[in-house]
């Protein structure tokens, strides 16, 4: 009798298992899109709805973008933290009621830390209320033809009104990145310092797939793992979006997989020509504080004051391998440039930065697009 209980507890153990594993596998969609063309290049389920978790803030991000293209926010804009934002739970930055947070590192809060606690003091800033930009959020969905999409909060915390399609998201990745050329090298951003901490990004696939340019992670319980993610090499660049996945380990290896696959079949992409304006406004988003910008606005873009870095690693010999790599890569284009491995403490370690010096504000960023299918972390600093 014992026996056959038990064996009939396990097969109800194993039946259940199977269910649930059915439920979430039903769950998982994907999309791989040509970024130059739009082509689809696969698909698994991906016009059907699901949770979107944290890729809310793809589209929280294009509205802040907007409102800096538009002279409405600058890298120093004060966001003001409500009662209602500083209560936001995890993830989040533990932002205090009444304090407030600059624009510039909310957008780096947003995109490493993703941070809901910013998320919510960045709708109210824009909109006067979570509610109000929610609204926005749809709006500008449907002018951007995201028909399946449907926001109710700025940060992607669960709600059953909240959907989207892989589709829907992949398309808004690329319009992130064709409508904001200039501020491609944040999404790539690895970690942020804030109020004394350093954060790391939750995409461990900028460390590990090669090419990998950043964009978004999410995860709620109701959505499983999600992910949006570019990847460009060899001049082509692709949109990968997985929704659904069972473990952040499962929705890497899919990702990274359909990248590898569909990499070959993307067409070209054309170089994006950036204007004087859109590199500055992009650098002081990146490293400088608004007074450095104010400090070389009468300043020619000849000043040879400028540095690239092309890495961070523990260890000196290696940074120094990096430069003599980048070096090989950029031949002549660096002739003039002086390269160093600048030592820093960060968090109780020692870690070398690869850097060249003696640059100009274009040649900076010149090369950084040079080396974007070499090392997409390059990183123009002002002076």
């Amino acid at each position: 009798m014992f026996r056959l209980k038990l064996a009939i507890g396990l097969l109800s153990l194993c039946f259940t298992w199977t269910i649930i594993g059915a439920a979430h596998a039903a769950q998982f969609s994907s999309i791989v899109i040509d970024a130059t063309t739009g082509r689809t290049l696969h698909q698994y389920r991906a016009s059907q709805q699901r949770y979107p978790a944290s890729l809310a803030k793809m589209m929280t991000l294009y509205m802040m973008l907007e409102e800096i293209e538009q002279g409405r926010m600058k890298p120093d804009t004060k966001i003001r933290v409500s009662h209602k934002a500083a209560k936001q739970p995890p993830s989040k930055l533990g932002l205090r009621y009444r304090s407030s947070i600059d624009a510039r590192d909310a957008m780096h809060a947003l995109i490493v830390k993703s941070a809901n606690d910013v998320a919510y003091a960045v709708a109210e800033h824009i909109a006067g209320s979570e509610a109000k930009f929610a609204r926005r959020m749809t709006g500008k969905a449907r002018q951007l033809g995201l028909y399946d999409t449907h926001f109710t909060n700025a940060s992607g915390l669960y709600h059953w009104r909240q959907q989207t399609t892989a589709r829907d998201m992949a398309r808004l990745a690329a319009l992130l990145l064709e409508r904001f050329p200039h501020f491609v090298t944040v999404w790539r951003l690895r970690e942020f310092d804030y109020d004394g901490k350093t954060y790391i990004s939750h995409n461990r696939l900028l460390n590990r797939l090669y090419g990998a340019m950043g964009m978004k992670t999410g995860y709620i319980r109701a959505s499983g793992y999600n992910l949006a993610t570019a990847v460009q090499r060899n001049g082509r660049r692709v949109i990968v979006v997985v929704l659904g996945s069972d473990s952040p380990q499962s929705r890497d290896r899919h990702v990274a997989a359909l990248a590898e696959r569909s990499l070959p079949r993307a067409k070209a992409i054309a170089e994006a020509t950036l204007s004087a304006a859109q590199r500055k406004r992009a650098a002081a988003w990146l490293n400088r504080p608004a007074s450095a910008l104010t400090a070389k606005s009468g300043q020619t873009d000849s000043t040879q004051s400028w540095k690239i870095q092309v890495g961070a690693f523990a260890a000196s010999n290696h940074a120094l391998s990096q430069l003599q790599r980048v070096r090989r890569v950029l031949g002549t284009h660096l002739e003039m440039a002086e390269e160093s491995t600048e030592p820093i403490e960060k968090n109780g370690k020692r870690i070398y930065r690869a850097r060249f010096a003696n640059l100009s504000e274009p040649q900076a960023f010149e090369l950084c697009d040079k080396l974007r299918d070499v090392t997409p972390n390059c990183l123009p600093i002002g002076p």
